[in-house]
C-alpha cells in the first residue's frame, strides 16, 4: 500500500537591513547594509557597563579593543558559514560605537567571590552570587547617565561553583548563546540555569538588560573545569563567530533593531504569539503560562499568565477558558499600547494541542478585539516523520511535505545551499505544524513565515534556527519568570529575557 505526498521546497527567506537592503544571511546583510534602524543623520554610540572580577573586566575590555579591528575567519571550505568579523566601530556591521567608560565598570570584591565559592549549599551559593552582582548592577543603574546594557563577566571560579553535575536530558535544543557561545547541542546545567534566571529576574527592576559572558568568549586560553565526561568534548565556537553573536546580542539589548522580516505591503498587519508553560519555583507539578508576542520588527513583549491545568488524557498542560481569555486579552492590550492599534491577523503557536477550553477563551478575546483573522498552530516537540535524501546530506532547509489538510512537515534545519553544507552535528528533526484554526491563510504562506520566524534570533547570527522565535523564547522566558513573585509585574520587553 502506497501513499502520495505533496513535497515542496521553500527558498531561504530574505531579511531587511538598513536602507531597505536585503539579504538571506544575517552577517552579510549587516556588512553590506548595516542594521535596519541605521540612519545617516546621527552617529550612534552604545554605552556598555561591565561587572566582574578585576581579571574578567580587564580581559573583556582588552577583547573589546581587539574587536575594533577585523577578527579573521576560521579556516574552512565553507567561507559563507564562517565569515570574518569586520570589527566594531562606526564602519562595522552595526554602524555604531560600543563604549565601556571607566565610570561604567564595577569590580567585584575578592572576598565576595570567595564567599560564594566556599558556600556548600547550592541554593545559598546561588543567592550569594546573585546578590554580589546585583549590588553593582544597582549602583550602575543609579548613575545620572547609566549604561544601556550591563555585561556580567563571570569569573571562572564562580562558574565552576554554580555549574552543577546535573544536566538536561534534552540535548537537541538550541543553546542560550549569552551563557557561553558553544555548539548548539551542549547539555545545560540546571544549577547554572537557576543562577542565570535568578540574576536576570532580580536585575529586571533596574530597567537595564544584562548580558552574561564566560571568559572562554573573549579569552582563547581560558579553561573551565568540566565535572562530567559528557561535557568534556565541548567545542567553543571560533572567535569571529563568538564576536558576531556577542555584539549582535548587545546591539539588540541596547534597544537596536539589527534586522527584521520583510512584510508584503499588500498583506495584513500580522503579529505572532507563542504560549508556553513552565514549572513554578516551588517545584510542584503546577505550571504557569506565559505569552511571547513578536511583531515583524522583532519587538517582543512577554506576559505572565495563570496557573495551568493538566489534561486527564495526555497530561499536557492547558489554560482554562478564563485564563486563556485573560492572557490573550492582556497580550493584545500590550500590543495596542506599543502600536496604537490591534493587529489585523494573529498567529498563535503552541507545543501541544489547543484544548477546547483554551480554544474558546482565545476566540472570545479575538472577537472582543475585532481581530477576525487568526491561525492556531501547534508544533509537537518531536516529529514522528523524517525524510531521507539521496546522498550524504539531510534534506534541504525549507523542505516541506503536506500530510493532510491540517498538517504539514517543515525542515527548519537541514542542508543549506548558501553554506554549501549541513552545519549541524546530528540528524535534523523537522517541525510538524498542525492547524486547529486557519482563516484565509494558504499553507504556503504559513510555512514561509514559520521559516522566516526561525531567523528572528538576535543571540545567534547563523540563520538556520530550528524553532520560530515564538517557540524558542519560551525556555528563556520560563527560566526567568519563575523567579518573579506573584503580584509583581515583570518587564514585558524581550531583551530582558535573552
Amino acid at each position: 500500500m502506497s501513499s502520495i505526498f505533496n513535497l515542496k521546497h521553500y527558498g531561504e527567506p530574505l531579511l531587511e537591513f538598513g536602507g531597505e537592503g536585503r539579504h538571506l544571511d544575517v552577517r552579510f546583510g549587516l556588512i553590506d547594509h548595516g542594521p535596519v534602524d541605521f540612519s545617516l543623520d546621527r552617529t550612534k554610540s552604545l554605552k556598555i557597563g561591565v561587572v566582574g572580577s578585576s581579571r574578567t573586566v580587564d580581559g573583556l575590555r582588552e577583547w573589546f579593543r581587539q574587536c575594533e579591528s577585523e577578527i579573521a575567519a576560521k579556516p574552512s571550505r565553507q567561507p559563507n558559514l564562517f565569515p570574518a568579523f569586520p570589527g566594531i566601530g562606526i564602519g562595522g556591521p552595526f554602524r555604531c560605537w560600543f563604549e565601556i567608560d571607566d565610570q561604567h565598570q564595577r569590580i567585584l570584591s575578592t572576598s565576595g567571590i570567595s564567599e560564594v565559592v566556599r558556600e556548600l549549599a547550592d541554593q545559598e551559593s546561588i543567592k550569594k552570587a546573585v546578590a554580589l552582582f546585583l549590588e553593582e548592577i544597582r549602583d550602575l543603574s543609579q548613575l545620572d547617565r547609566p549604561p544601556q546594557v550591563i555585561i556580567c563577566a563571570l569569573p571562572i571560579e564562580l562558574i565552576e561553583r554554580v555549574k552543577n553535575l546535573q544536566v538536561s536530558e534534552d540535548t537537541e535544543h538550541e543553546s542560550g548563546e549569552d551563557e557561553e557561545p558553544v555548539d548548539n547541542d551542549e547539555p545545560k546545567s540546571r544549577l547554572y540555569a537557576d543562577f542565570r534566571g535568578a540574576l536576570k529576574a532580580a536585575s529586571m527592576a533596574m530597567k537595564i538588560p544584562i548580558q552574561l559572558v564566560w571568559p572562554s568568549t573573549y579569552d582563547n586560553s581560558a579553561v573551565i573545569k568540566r565535572k562530567l565526561a559528557k561535557l568534556s568534548n565541548r567545542r567553543v565556537q571560533d572567535e569571529a563567530t563568538r564576536a558576531w553573536n556577542f555584539f549582535c546580542a548587545l546591539y539588540y539589548k541596547a534597544g537596536g533593531t539589527p534586522w527584521r522580516m520583510i512584510r508584503d505591503r499588500r498583506a495584513y498587519d500580522t503579529t505572532y504569539l507563542g504560549i508556553s508553560f513552565f514549572e513554578d519555583l516551588s517545584g510542584s507539578s503546577l505550571r504557569t503560562s506565559s505569552a511571547q508576542l513578536f511583531d515583524e520588527r522583532g519587538e517582543g513583549l512577554i506576559l505572565k499568565g495563570g496557573t495551568a491545568l493538566e489534561d486527564k488524557h495526555d497530561r499536557h498542560p492547558y489554560l482554562s477558558t478564563d485564563d486563556a481569555y485573560s492572557l490573550l486579552k492582556r497580550s493584545l492590550a500590550a500590543y495596542k499600547r506599543e502600536h496604537l492599534n490591534f493587529p489585523a491577523r494573529l498567529v498563535i503557536h503552541k507545543s501541544s494541542r489547543f484544548h477546547e477550553d483554551e480554544f474558546d477563551g482565545l476566540n472570545t478575546a479575538l472577537e472582543e478585539a475585532g481581530v477576525t483573522m487568526a491561525d492556531f498552530i501547534w508544533m509537537p516537540r518531536r516529529s514522528p516523520i523524517k525524510l531521507v535524501r539521496q546522498g550524504d546530506y539531510p534534506p534541504l532547509r525549507g523542505t516541506a511535505m503536506r500530510i493532510d489538510q491540517d498538517t504539514s512537515l517543515l525542515y527548519t534545519r537541514g542542508s543549506v545551499d548558501f553554506f554549501a553544507t549541513y552545519p549541524g552535528m546530528y540528524v535534523p528533526n523537522p517541525l510538524i505544524l498542525r492547524c486547529q484554526r486557519r482563516d484565509r491563510t494558504e499553507w504556503d504562506a504559513l510555512l514561509q513565515e514559520t521559516l522566516a520566524l526561525t531567523k528572528m534570533n538576535w543571540n545567534n547570527t547563523q540563520f538556520d534556527g530550528a524553532l520560530p522565535i515564538t517557540m524558542r523564547a519560551a525556555r528563556q522566558v520560563g527560566e526567568i519568570l519563575r523567579y518573579i513573585p506573584e503580584g509583581v509585574d515583570a518587564d514585558p520587553r524581550y531583551r530582558f529575557y535573552m
